[in-house]
């Protein structure tokens, strides 16, 4: 009797089809809508595609896009030193991470827009403070699972063995460990900084500010609707790009630290 091929079971990775078929669909929601509309709010698809190919050619829109992820990496710099060092050490001393979870409830339940409208009449540069704020929570959470992850695993059996000090150790070998899921906090924290970021760039469509918000929302105002939505598709294909370079970056971390399948740190 002949053997399986082993090349033949191995398993066909779907994940690309899922993925094109839900844009698909939701290209196909997106048509039903502006057709049915008679496009009087959102212009058909690809007359919005043909338009955003165009704004490419407009320097003021790479300088605005440009102003948008300095802002948005500015602010994911200080979220992830503040929240990824606050989350390791709430991970080894689990009284400071009880003491702490009230306050990061609040972060996490206190409404973006509130937080926009407070900021913006008296910080300057509020965007990013308002993402800064909105996205910490994510990071101090992610290192907060990952440290107290490695931390059982490795450390107390380390701790024993003698091997290293508190802080060799956590360079050594509980950051490593818990890179997987701090690089899930950053994910997360792109998508919501980047909308929170273009929210708040909405509110200083008034002032100097540059920005893809301050775009989309002055051609929402002078009702010139395809260039609003070449705008937002810009926005939206950004953060495509980003979000597809992080797990490309996530996939091979898992893969340098050996994760197993069931190690994964699964983020759908």
């Amino acid at each position: 009797m002949e053997k399986p091929d082993k090349k033949r079971l191995h398993p066909i990775n779907y994940e690309p089809l899922y993925f094109l078929l839900g844009l698909l669909l939701c290209l196909l929601i997106y048509e039903i809508i502006a057709l049915s509309t008679r496009e009087v709010f959102l212009p058909e698809f690809f007359k919005g595609l043909t338009v955003m190919f165009q704004k490419f050619s407009i320097p003021n829109t790479w300088k605005s896009l440009g102003f948008s992820l300095l802002r948005l990496f500015i602010s994911l710099f200080i979220s992830g030193i503040l929240g990824v060092s606050l989350g390791l050490t709430a991970g080894y001393y689990t009284k400071l991470s009880k003491i702490l979870n009230p306050l990061m409830t609040i972060l996490r339940a206190y409404p973006t827009i509130a937080l926009v409208m407070l900021l913006a009449v008296y910080v300057p540069n509020f965007g990013i403070y308002v993402v800064s704020v909105v996205i910490f929570p994510l990071f101090y959470q992610a290192a907060l699972e990952g440290s107290k992850q490695a931390y059982d695993k490795f450390y107390y059996e380390l701790a024993l063995k003698g091997r290293g000090h508190f802080f060799s150790n956590t360079f050594r070998v509980i950051i490593p460990l818990s890179s997987p899921y701090i690089l899930l906090g950053f994910i997360q924290g792109l998508g919501l900084g980047w909308k929170a970021e273009i929210m708040s760039e909405t509110f200083a469509a008034d002032s100097t500010y540059l920005g893809i918000g301050k775009l989309i929302y002055s051609n929402y105002q002078a009702v010139e609707y395809e260039n609003m939505m070449a705008y937002v598709l810009i926005a939206i294909l950004t953060s495509l790009i980003l979000d597809g370079c992080l797990y490309l970056i996530k996939g091979l971390i898992e893969k340098k630290l050996g994760l197993t399948k069931k190690d994964k740190i699964v983020s759908e």
